[in-house]
């Protein structure tokens, strides 16, 4: 973003606000996704081990969490695609917002599958050890 001195450096003082919401939103949902991959690894590594003990829990706890997951990481992509295209957008008269609704849909899809992959698979754990 350019620095213009408009009233004082005004300008340049939002602008850095500006940068500072979208790096924080893309670090948010960075990890987000690395989260979610991560919990996805370490399930299907040992799904072994629970999948072969029938007091295990229910597969499909472990495949909820699985989806739901992959779901997040898929929300995630798209989450920072919509960040990426808003920076870069045609029409420069539009006020640069992490709060445009492209963003805010995926990223509230983001963390509500988030959310429930991380309940399903706590709840999968959870049940395994009873």
């Amino acid at each position: 973003m350019a620095n213009l001195q408009i009233g004082g450096g005004r300008r340049t003082e939002m602008d850095e606000r500006i940068k500072k919401a979208f790096d924080f939103s893309a670090d948010l949902t960075k990890q987000l996704i690395t989260l979610a991959t991560g919990i996805i690894a370490l399930t299907v590594t040992f799904k072994k081990d629970f999948f072969d003990n029938p007091a295990a829990a229910s597969h499909l706890l472990a495949y909820c969490t699985w989806y739901s997951l992959l779901a997040s990481v898929g929300m995630g992509i798209l989450t920072l695609s919509a960040l990426t295209g808003n920076l870069d957008a045609k029409d420069e008269s539009k006020k640069l917002t992490i709060f445009s609704t492209n963003v805010v849909v995926f990223s509230l899809l983001q963390f509500i599958t988030f959310g429930v992959g991380l309940l399903c698979s706590i709840l999968f754990a959870a049940n395994g050890l009873a």
